[in-house]
């Protein structure tokens, strides 16, 4: 069993990877307004946690992307396994 749900898990995680990279870009373009916040959001973990975050739209827009896809992944996941 945790062979298949490790390959899904880890298929998903790269494919978020590769996706919020390429899509990163297009997050300015479609919808400023989160791309705004997301760098807020950036700046304060950065400040609360102080852990060295790269804050530029590159790296703030991945990781919405990101957010997102694992966020969907996970409710595509559980109601596929759980009905």
């Amino acid at each position: 069993m945790p062979a298949k749900t490790g390959a899904s898990h880890g298929m998903s995680a790269f494919v978020t990877l590769v996706v919020g990279t390429v899509m990163s870009k297009y997050l300015w373009d479609l919808a400023p307004p989160l791309g705004e916040a997301s760098m807020a959001t950036m700046k304060v973990i950065r400040s609360t946690t102080g852990i060295d975050l790269p804050v530029n739209e590159q790296f703030a827009g991945m990781v919405v992307v990101m957010v997102a896809l694992s966020f969907a992944w996970g409710i595509v996941y559980h109601f596929g396994r759980h009905s």
